[in-house]
C-alpha cells in the first residue's frame, strides 16, 4: 500500500474535536468519497466532513473527539491510498514527441525533448539544452495548447510561444 500526500490538517475547529483540513483541488473529487485518511502512517476514519470550498473541509475523525486530541493532528500532513485515487492522467497524449527538437517562436531553439514528466493536471517536457560544449541544463517547459503553436512530425519539431523571460528563470 502506497501513500500519496493529499493535504494537510490546518487547525482545530471548535472544542468536539474537529479540523479544518487543505485538500489539493486535484485530490478534492477522490476525498469527497474517501472513508479513511492517513495521518504519520495511522488510519484514521472520518466520521463526517463539510466541504465548504474547492480546497477546504471540517471534518469528524473517530477517536478524536476533543480540541486537545485534535491539536496533536494540526500542521501534519494528510495521506491518502494510492488506491482510494483515481487516475485522471491516465494515457500520456506526448509521448510520441520524446526526442522531438523544440523551438521557441522568440528565442529560437531550446534543445530536445528528453523525457515527459507527468504532474497533478499537466503534463512537462525535459527539455536539454547545450549550454557549453559537452555541457548542458534541463528545462521543464508545460506542454500547454496554449504554448503549442505547432507540432511538425516529419521535421520532429515543436514550436512554442513561452511567455516573454520565461527561459531566463532557468
Amino acid at each position: 500500500m502506497e501513500l500519496i500526500k493529499i493535504g494537510k490538517a490546518l487547525k482545530t475547529h471548535g472544542y468536539k474535536g474537529h479540523l479544518r483540513i487543505f485538500i489539493d483541488e486535484f485530490y478534492m473529487d477522490d476525498f469527497e468519497e474517501m472513508k479513511a485518511i492517513f495521518i504519520d502512517n495511522l488510519p484514521y476514519f472520518i466520521i463526517s466532513k463539510d466541504i465548504n470550498s474547492d480546497s477546504q473541509a471540517i471534518i469528524s475523525l473517530e477517536e478524536i473527539d476533543s480540541k486537545e486530541k485534535a491539536q496533536l493532528l494540526q500542521g501534519r500532513d494528510i495521506f491518502a491510498n494510492e488506491d482510494d485515487l483515481s487516475d485522471i492522467l491516465e494515457d500520456d497524449p506526448y509521448s510520441d514527441i520524446v526526442g522531438f527538437s523544440m523551438e521557441d517562436k522568440t528565442s529560437g531553439n531550446i534543445g530536445f525533448i528528453e523525457s515527459i514528466v507527468e504532474m497533478p493536471k499537466q503534463y512537462l517536457a525535459k527539455v536539454l539544452q547545450e549550454v557549453k560544449e559537452g555541457k548542458s541544463k534541463e528545462i521543464l517547459i508545460p506542454l500547454n495548447e496554449a504554448y503549442i503553436i505547432k507540432t511538425d512530425k516529419k521535421k520532429k519539431i515543436i514550436l512554442v510561444d513561452l511567455p516573454e523571460g520565461f527561459l531566463d528563470i532557468f
